[in-house]
């Protein structure tokens, strides 16, 4: 029989050839398509799954891995239903370890109404080992770097008090250029060991009953010399009655001070950033409003990752906000952007909040 050029360029011959399991399942849950990838490394036939509910492909793979995470992960999508592309990395023992990558999205076949949800899962165990490695090298160097870097910061300081006597202007000026590098050196260290921390889940939270007002006060006084500089008035509002929230104060402070500094960088001078805190029902929301040039709409789900600055942003690491979400998600809260192009951003935190009675 000949196969014909409709044979070979339909979408289903195109699914098959990818090197990646494919799922398509209705808004139940229910698989309405799987490729043959799918269905070798389930060991069953196509006609096996479709149909059966996707926590099907989840149990069929426990029976054999002892982590259960991929199970775990699709129950939870099946609770929490996406509302775009999520990328999620689990790890299987079936019986060696290995690394899954999967990609999870709403699948509108005409582009407007939602009719399933759309999965790809690859072998990622190599490329996840080797960034493993990577983030090994980074934390270790880290960690050999801080202390160096705090004796030289230490140095300076006593040189630029006198330590060694009075200097010439000229000295001074290229020694304050010094501490200002070796402080941004040293806020990027100890970011990167904070990634470290929260990544290997070794970040530990001191939680109290907190004042997340009071917190928020003494973060804008902390850079209102920065703000300053920049010629940026910083504004809190607030409502009447903020409750307290079980919550680390020096982590949350961190949170408050990454968005107020990421305001900072994208605002212009004479402009105005509000610091506005709420208490809806049984929560409060911290906003951070500034009036910079916005985000594009494509770049809005990248903001949290590391590393990743816009356009036009004054210096800074590319971690901040990547800590400020783990630390919000880590106190059981989320964190959120809003923003229009040439309108400004607004980035948002809710935690829980404490009872009144408390």
């Amino acid at each position: 029989m000949q196969t014909t050029d409709a044979d070979v360029y339909c979408p289903e011959s195109i699914l098959e050839a990818l090197p990646r399991g494919t799922v398509v399942t209705d808004l139940d849950w229910r698989i309405r398509y799987a490729n043959q990838l799918v269905a070798r490394a389930l060991r069953c036939s196509i006609n096996e799954l479709v149909g059966e509910h996707l926590c099907v492909v989840g149990r069929k793979v426990r029976v054999v891995d002892s982590s259960h995470e991929l199970l775990d992960f699709l129950v939870h999508l099946t609770k929490n239903p996406p509302d775009r592309l999520e990328v999620k990395m689990v790890q299987v023992r079936i019986p060696e370890r290995r690394s899954i990558h999967i990609t999870v999205q709403p699948y509108c076949p005409d582009g407007a109404v939602r009719v399933g949800y759309l999965f790809t899962f690859a072998e990622y165990t190599r490329e996840a080992e080797i960034i493993e490695m990577k983030d090994h090298f980074i934390s270790d160097a880290s960690h050999e770097l801080r202390t160096p870097m705090t004796s030289i910061k230490g140095s300076l300081e006593l040189l630029l008090g006198g330590y060694a006597g009075e200097l010439p202007d000229s000295a001074t000026e290229l020694l304050g250029i010094c501490l200002t590098a070796v402080d941004r050196l040293i806020r990027l260290i100890n970011d990167l060991l904070d990634i470290a921390k929260i990544e290997a889940g070794e970040m530990e939270l001191h939680l109290n009953h907190v004042r997340i007002l009071e917190c928020v006060n003494r973060c804008v006084r902390a850079v209102s010399s920065l703000a300053t500089a920049h010629k940026v008035t910083i504004r809190v509002e607030s409502s009447d009655r903020i409750p307290e929230a079980l919550a680390d104060r020096d982590r949350i402070e961190q949170v408050i001070t990454n968005l107020l500094s990421n305001a900072l960088k994208y605002s212009p001078s004479e402009s105005c950033i509000r610091v506005r805190v709420q208490a809806p029902a049984e929560s409060i929301v911290v906003s951070v409003i500034d009036q910079g040039p916005g985000i594009p709409p494509d770049k809005l789900n990248r903001v949290f990752d590391r590393f990743h600055q816009l356009e036009g942003a004054k210096k800074g690491t590319g971690l901040g906000l990547t800590i400020s979400r783990a630390l919000v998600e880590q106190h059981g809260g989320r964190i959120w952007v809003e923003s229009e192009m040439s309108r400004g951003a607004s980035f948002h935190f809710e935690l829980p909040a404490l009872p009144a009675n408390r």
